[in-house]
């Protein structure tokens, strides 16, 4: 039976660009990457799990404390995401804790990180989206104290 979720996957444009996102903006660490491991990812078995048959993807995952995150890169690649909004259906978003929310909205500003908007206090604290680099809609929250 099911007992955990593992990690949660984006599939991303270029994976240079995601890593050095992840890692400068929120401190995260590459803990496996299969460029590195010289693992290849294609063939029969990876076009019948993926139903993306001719491609070959290249998979990292990234780690921050307990938490992770696998981006693939799939060659060829598929379709962008085109300015799709949080109540599409089967849109997700990743949410990172923070315990200074308007600290990171200035990080993100000065690295021109697209922003919903600035910080929110809702009814538990505070929240804000943004996007990475290919448009993966993402969340910070700070909780009030209590």
């Amino acid at each position: 039976m099911i007992y955990s979720i593992d990690h949660a996957s984006f599939t991303v444009s270029d994976m240079a660009k995601t890593i050095i996102f992840y890692r400068d903006m929120f401190g995260m660490k590459v803990d496996w990457d299969s460029k590195n491991e010289g693992v290849l990812f294609c063939g029969p078995e990876c076009d019948n799990i993926t139903g993306c048959p001719g491609t070959e993807q290249r998979l990292v995952f990234m780690s921050l404390g307990t938490s992770r995150i696998e981006f693939v890169e799939f060659t060829p690649g598929g379709k962008p995401l085109n300015d799709h909004k949080t109540s599409d259906v089967g849109a997700a978003h990743v949410c990172f804790k923070t315990d200074d929310i308007q600290e990171l909205y200035r990080k993100l500003i000065a690295n021109g990180v697209k922003m919903h908007c600035a910080p929110q206090h809702v009814g538990f604290g505070w929240t804000m989206y943004f996007r990475d680099p290919d448009g993966i809609i993402l969340e910070a929250a700070q909780d009030d104290p209590v």
